[in-house]
């Protein structure tokens, strides 16, 4: 169907999916959090994404084996993003409101980047790397500081110092992840390593449900389960499938803009359809911290690197 779309038309659709759907999730992981166990919530969200893709490559007769030696790795990789990083983040979500925990999970590019830099052979940070890192620190310090003194009670947030360190830790889960995800080198087809990860997920989120009771605990609602199946075709794989797109039809600075356009998306949505609301320090926050992702994102493309920082799974996403 978009075979007859001329390349530019893709490329602007796939900007546009990145953008919208990515910077949606957090509006539906708010969603679906408010009326489903956090394991439940990630069980049904990789259980639906790997039925999916695995549909979809059995289609195309797309073998799903995956090179000798690359399962472990991609399953330690799967539940990196989807378990660790998706659990935690809708955690997250239920202790603060949506807008503000994308801006908090937005650090995730520093992360990585002072991962990089620990590790024999990592990448170093040149001056305005160390700058951006710093004014990304800053920017948490102004967007946390008013909620931890003055938002207790307020709505959406119920624990706002829990909520920054559960969020700071699901972006951690996704930076280890992505970092990893680089330096294994997968050979495997990307469709197939993707389910193959997202289905280790679904296993584990299920099993964790289980071993809880949070599945007993449920409460199937119209809205939770819509947000689930938003969150599973349209942040997992429309999001997931555009990005790669974009990653090998467009310079690597361009595709970098998505760790800053979908916090400002998930902040309007926020606003616009939850009722929430940034104190004005919040919105300097929100500011500092795009400007210092973005100074680290681009202090790295600099240095000759060709890989976006964190360009494995979704966001969140």
């Amino acid at each position: 169907m978009l075979s007859g779309l001329s390349k530019s038309t893709r490329v602007w659709l796939a900007f546009a999916s990145v953008y919208v759907f990515w910077g949606s999730t957090y509006l539906a992981i708010h969603v679906a959090g408010e009326h489903l166990p956090v394991p439940v919530v990630s069980g049904a969200r990789s259980l639906i994404s790997a039925i999916l893709i695995f549909l979809i490559c059995l289609v195309r007769g797309k073998s799903l084996r995956v090179p000798k030696g690359e399962p472990w790795k991609l399953i330690v990789v799967g539940l990196l993003f989807m378990s660790g990083n998706n659990m935690l983040l809708t955690w997250g979500e239920k202790l603060v409101p949506s807008g503000f925990a994308s801006l908090v999970v937005s650090t995730l590019p520093i992360q990585i980047a002072l991962i990089e830099m620990a590790l024999p052979g990592g990448d170093r940070m040149n001056l305005r790397g160390w700058a951006g890192t710093l004014l990304g620190t800053a920017g948490i310090v102004l967007l946390v500081w008013p909620a931890l003194h003055h938002a207790q009670g307020a709505v959406g947030f119920s624990h706002p110092l829990l909520g920054v360190v559960v969020l700071l830790g699901a972006a951690l889960s996704f930076a280890i992840g992505s970092v990893l995800s680089r330096r294994f080198q997968f050979k495997a087809d990307t469709f197939v390593a993707t389910g193959w990860q997202i289905g280790a997920a679904a296993i584990f989120n299920w099993t964790l449900a289980l071993a809880t009771g949070s599945l007993h605990r449920s409460v199937w609602t119209w809205h939770g389960v819509t947000a689930i199946v938003y969150l599973s075709v349209f942040g997992s794989l429309f999001g997931l499938v555009a990005f790669t797109y974009l990653l090998q039809n467009v310079a690597v600075t361009k595709v970098a803009t998505y760790a800053f356009v979908n916090p400002a998306i998930a902040v309007l949505l926020g606003v616009l359809l939850l009722g929430e609301r940034l104190a004005s320090t919040e919105v300097i926050g929100m500011i500092v911290i795009v400007a210092a992702v973005a100074m680290v994102v681009y202090s790295r493309v600099d240095r000759g690197k060709r890989e976006i920082v964190g360009m494995a799974g979704d966001a969140v996403e």
